[in-house]
């Protein structure tokens, strides 16, 4: 016993040491897990202290802040669209609209998917659906059997459509309406009425230039709604109205309107032309009474030309061409393109020389066939001779308009084309108005300044042209060219109107007549007989440009032909631009014809009566070939055709010689007792 017991006594002295590591142990951690104690509740102690100041900001600082935005979440806001005013003519008539269309949805389950329905049911619903909306059986019969349980059958629908479909599917059928623009008369006058997208939003035309009077502005609903989104019925719902646009009343002429556009139709298939603009004016006024381009298209499906060749070219072409072909389309030519005006020029730059009197009834001009300016050979489309003002613009004579450009200097050049309003935009309430290009003064040469005499290296809008050219015949006063007239309510009650506008005086009374008598004599007996309509006292000038291109001008040209009647005062202008024609040239066959087309209708229709005067009834001839012939033979046939004859150079004809050349060229029609210029070299 005494040795166990001694056993155990030394085990437990051999024990002892150890015991004192396991408390100082023990007492290690449990010393740890006090300073983790302290730790964790301080830094709980620190996040409420946080939590505290979060939340006192939340309720105090941004209390106004968290009610707005309790309020919105809570708050359903929904826009309640205006009704877009409309376009009108002058008369008042309707050219763009907004209407209701009706969509029709079905339920495939009541109609189509159903075990309950047989299969003479089912082929009964597909054929009575084509029937009442017009679309495909087939494509009737495809969105029935589709994975959509309520899909889309048709849209556009009428209100007849709509009945007769309500009475034969009355609960298995939705319609929804719609607001669309609706343009009733398809193309016409596309360019200047404009369009809009899908969504409503204007795109170009009238409707983007006058976009917020005629849209108006949008209505709101408020009212309150729970989380599911249901209306609370405590809360008084707010209704603001709408406010729907106004209509606009245009000087657009829908009569003259469709007589440009046939002739420009016409005028395409004769011409064989990439394109033709025209736009027709009241140069008294300003009023732009009609305006067409072609190819046109219809703004109701404006993502296409309307002509089916047009069409077919337009859907071989790439993804980018056609959104290039597009954006041409709806552009209006006449205001957003710019191009070089030819010999419709000579008009301003006669009328300049005159009015500074560097032009005058003694001023003559000699033409060789060349010019030569600073070393620079310039060239003519045939020997003159010897002119006046009168015949040399009759001959669109390109040395003798150079001359009168030279005589009077690139200070009294650009005083003039200043004054014209061709150095600067027109101001007309379309959109995307283009600035034209004309050199500065200060780096004019003598080459450039002789060439602008005859309308190249200059380049203006088609608006700013006519609208320059309209001062001559209203007694030197430029007008500012307008399409809109008048505003007005739903009523018919005019919110605002428009008046004409006169910008300056440009030329004197005097010097306005003589070149209204010049532009008579140019359409009677010189270069521009193709527009004459009998009876009726026309005036103008043609032009033929060269198209620029890689620094210099391709073959392709631009031929045109501004023309007013009747000139002893005139009520219309119009100016016919021939892009790019290919079966025949010159502004006068290309132009032309449409001019006296144009004319023809639209004077009876403005209540311009024929005159009676010798003038007015002579008969037109045709003028025959000479070029070639012996000169006595020539004179002879000219004259048994009631022609006078000049030959060219004067002094020249005292013998007998071959004809070189011969002005007006054979082919045209002009008066007995116009005069014929036969050229000996």
């Amino acid at each position: 016993m005494a040795r166990n017991h001694n056993e155990i006594e030394t085990k437990n002295s051999m024990l002892e040491p150890l015991k004192s590591k396991e408390v100082l142990h023990n007492y290690s951690v449990s010393s740890m897990n006090r300073k983790r104690l302290v730790l964790g509740f301080g830094a709980l102690l620190i996040i409420f202290v946080l939590l505290v100041f979060k939340m006192g900001k939340i309720q105090i600082v941004r209390a106004e802040e968290m009610q707005e935005r309790a309020t919105a979440i809570q708050t359903l806001d929904t826009d309640v669209d205006s009704k877009r005013g409309a376009i009108l003519d002058a008369e008042g008539n309707i050219l763009a609209q907004t209407v209701t269309r009706y969509e029709l949805y079905v339920y495939t389950s009541e109609l189509y998917n159903s075990d309950n329905l047989s299969e003479a049911q089912k082929e009964y619903n597909i054929q009575k659906l084509a029937k009442i909306t017009g679309v495909d059986e087939k494509e009737v019969e495809k969105k029935l059997k589709g994975k959509d349980p309520q899909p889309l059958i048709a849209t556009g629908l009428t209100r007849d459509q709509v009945k007769k479909v309500k009475k034969n599917f009355e609960g298995a059928i939705v319609i929804k309406t719609t607001a669309a623009r609706d343009y009733p008369n398809g193309a016409f006058a596309a360019q200047i009425l404009g369009n809009l997208d899908s969504s409503m939003k204007a795109r170009s035309g009238l409707e983007l230039q006058y976009n917020s009077i005629l849209a108006g502005s949008k209505g709101r609903t408020v009212k309150k709604t729970d989380r599911q989104g249901n209306t609370v019925s405590s809360y008084n719902r707010k209704t603001y109205q709408p406010v729907d646009g106004y209509n606009i009343e245009t000087t657009i002429d829908s009569v003259i309107q469709k007589h440009v556009e046939d002739a420009l139709e016409k005028g395409m298939e004769r011409t064989g032309a990439s394109s033709i603009t025209c736009i027709v004016m009241n140069p008294k006024t300003g009023d732009i009474l009609a305006y067409a381009e072609t190819p046109e298209y219809d703004p109701n499906k404006p993502y296409q030309p309307s002509d089916s060749k047009e069409l077919a070219k337009y859907k071989k072409l790439s993804q980018k061409e056609q959104s290039e072909y597009l954006s041409r389309m709806w552009t209006i030519e006449a205001v957003s393109s710019i191009y070089e005006p030819g010999s419709t020029f000579k008009l301003i730059a006669a009328s300049a020389g005159l009015e500074l009197g560097t032009v005058t009834d003694a001023s003559r001009y000699t033409c060789n066939g060349t010019i030569n300016v600073n070393g620079t050979r310039l060239h003519c489309t045939g020997v003159h001779g010897t002119q006046d003002i009168n015949v040399a613009v009759g001959h669109s004579c390109n040395p003798a308009l150079a001359k009168v450009a030279l005589d009077m200097g690139g200070k009294g050049m650009y005083q003039y084309a200043k004054l014209f309003g061709l150095t600067s935009r027109t101001g007309v309430d379309l959109p995307n108005e283009e600035s034209s290009m004309v050199k500065d003064v200060n780096k004019l040469t003598g080459v450039d300044l002789a060439t602008m005499g005859y309308g190249q290296g200059i380049a203006v809008t088609p608006i700013q042209l006519i609208t320059a050219i309209n001062a001559m015949g209203n007694d030197g006063v430029l007008m500012k060219p307008k399409v809109v007239k008048r505003i007005t309510d739903s009523n018919g009650k005019t919110v605002k109107e428009f008046e004409d506008v006169e910008v300056r005086q440009v030329l004197t009374k005097e010097t306005a007549d003589r070149m209204c008598e010049i532009m008579e004599y140019y359409v009677e007996e010189a270069g521009g007989t193709k527009a004459y309509v009998s009876g009726y006292r026309v005036g103008g000038k043609t032009g033929t440009a060269n198209i620029a291109s890689g620094g210099g001008y391709s073959s392709a040209t631009d031929t045109s032909f501004v023309a007013m009647a009747p000139m002893e005062d005139p009520v219309i202008s119009m100016l016919v631009i021939v892009h790019k024609p290919t079966k025949m040239s010159y502004g006068n066959n290309t132009a032309g014809p449409i001019i006296k087309e144009i004319m023809s209708k639209c004077l009876p229709y403005l209540g311009v009566e024929k005159k009676a005067g010798a003038e007015q009834q002579k008969a037109m001839v045709e003028i025959p070939n000479v070029t070639g012939m012996d000169s006595d033979k020539a004179i002879s046939l000219l004259k048994s055709k009631g022609f006078k004859i000049k030959i060219q150079p004067e002094g020249s004809g005292s013998k007998t010689f071959v004809v070189q050349d011969q002005y007006p060229k054979s082919g045209n029609k002009a008066n007995k007792g116009t005069t014929v210029y036969i050229y000996s070299e």
